[in-house]
């Protein structure tokens, strides 16, 4: 994933990285006047303040991510990057406080609220001058000196490949080179807007990669199955290029999360490799350590549940069922009982069947009982835990024994299982999570095969990065109870 992104970026980051720096050691200067002085005489004052100095970097280039502030269309609108770096500064100044409040360092309790301000009145300073006055002219110089350039091929060759070439080439920051088409519909040689030709099938793909001179590749494409988009989309990313697509089919995608944009056309990038950079056993020691931990911590919320289960229905407080997880193995779900017990279920695999098959079209008025809360099978309680997520916390026994992880598409029912074809199997390529994009993003307010779509996004851009990110945006989704059933 690193790789992969423009050199722009890192001019900025490091500018970035100069910025807080700067700011850092302004305020400290300001605020303690004889800083260096004591530095130079006690060492752990040095070190106190380096520690601190490497706090205050990571924070503040995490709210810069976040923010998107690294996003080629942010940085050329001076008005959306001016608010994003307000809001940034003002999460990290409060974020910093709550860290020196924390250490419970006397003098940075002393002295803190007065480095933050000159922090902050620094930065912003500094900010925009360098970014929001003179971004458009560094991307401009960067491009004039053939650093920030693009070649790009477009995978397709009717109406959204033809709308996203003239958007790139119109773009007033074009450091685009449109190379030309592949479409397998076409003839070879065909030419398909303003002299640009179909150069090959996809079929012949890597063989044109060996002789054209392609940085990115951009699947443009609409008119064609999701099975069939999904195919193109292997196809590319088997090539090593970098991967990018542009389809009114992933539209979910576009609307739940902050894509970037090439001139007017938003694109979603796709990664070979998952977890590049982060072996398999970094992600899984970090779902064993945090689970574990949020079995101790939340111990008298499983307790309090227990007995409201107990008070509300007979039968057991765990639920234990079959679910499908990775490659399709079948292992042992739990979770908290919200239904009565022997409730019987036929209706609901009936309906569950219904939606996949006919993903948007799915009949909801004939059986509307299975819509959100009005499910007779469960009872009172139930549904408050599951309206809130709270019967999902068992889960996280799941976690430890390594049937799951915390961050990841769900996992499926058996009798959903046999309904999927077999580009929706590929969801559950990895194992199962207690949440992931469905549930930070749409929960229960997405068709299944848009459901499907955001797992695939997920398992193709898989990183420790974005499984924070879908962490930060379930928690207030489970707190507002939206979209629970």
């Amino acid at each position: 994933m690193i790789r992969n992104q423009p050199l722009f970026k890192y001019v900025f980051l490091g500018g970035d990285i100069l910025v807080i720096t700067c700011s850092f050691f302004f305020a400290l200067q300001t605020t303690i006047p004889e800083f260096w002085e004591i530095t130079c005489r006690e060492a752990f004052f040095g070190v106190s303040h380096f520690l601190l100095y490497c706090i205050f970097l990571v924070i503040y280039l995490f709210c810069f991510l976040f923010n998107n502030l690294y996003k080629r269309d942010v940085i050329i609108s001076r008005y959306r990057q001016f608010i994003l770096i307000l809001k940034s500064l003002l999460a990290g100044g409060i974020t910093c406080v709550m860290v020196m409040v924390v250490a419970n360092i006397d003098y940075l309790v002393l002295h803190g609220k007065s480095l933050i301000f000159f922090y902050s009145l620094s930065a912003l300073f500094l900010l925009f001058v360098y970014r929001v006055l003179s971004a458009k002219m560094t991307l401009r110089f960067l491009i004039k000196k053939n650093i920030y350039q693009s070649r790009i091929l477009i995978i397709g060759g009717d109406t959204a490949a033809k709308h996203t070439a003239l958007a790139l080439l119109n773009d007033s920051f074009s450091n685009f080179h449109l190379v030309g088409f592949v479409d397998d519909y076409k003839e070879e040689g065909a030419v398909i807007l303003d002299g640009f030709r179909n150069l090959g099938t996809l079929a012949g793909l890597e063989d044109l990669l060996k002789t054209a001179n392609v940085d990115e590749i951009l699947i443009a494409i609409d008119n064609a199955p999701y099975s069939r988009l999904i195919h193109i989309v292997e196809r590319c990313l088997q090539t090593g290029k970098v991967v990018r697509i542009y389809s009114d089919l992933l539209n979910i995608i576009a609307k739940k999360m902050k894509v970037e944009n090439y001139a007017t056309i938003p694109v979603i990038m796709l990664s070979q490799n998952p977890l590049d950079g982060y072996p398999w056993s970094v992600k899984r020691n970090i779902d064993f350590y945090l689970s574990l931990v949020a079995l101790v911590l939340l111990s008298p919320v499983f307790l309090a549940i227990a007995v409201g289960i107990k008070l509300s229905s007979k039968g057991p407080v765990i639920f234990k069922q079959e679910r499908i997880g990775k490659g399709g193995k079948p292992f042992s779900f739990y979770k908290f009982r919200s239904m009565h017990i022997n409730s019987d279920a036929s209706e609901h695999k009936e309906f569950v069947k219904d939606f996949i098959r006919k993903g948007k079209q799915c009949d909801n008025t004939k059986i509307k009982v299975f819509k959100i809360t009005d499910d007779p099978r469960i009872f009172k309680f139930g549904r408050f835990i599951r309206k809130t997520s709270l019967d999902e916390l068992p889960q996280l026994f799941n976690v430890l024994k390594g049937d799951m992880s915390l961050v990841a598409p769900r996992p499926c029912l058996a009798y959903e299982w046999e309904c999927y074809d077999d580009w929706h199997k590929r969801r559950l390529d990895i194992l199962p999570g207690c949440t992931g994009m469905w549930q930070a993003l749409g929960r229960s307010t997405v068709s299944f095969e848009e459901m499907v779509i955001l797992d695939l996004y997920y398992i193709s851009n898989m990183s420790l990065w974005l499984d924070l990110k879908i962490v930060l945006h379930t928690f207030p989704v489970i707190f507002l109870g939206k979209g629970g059933f």
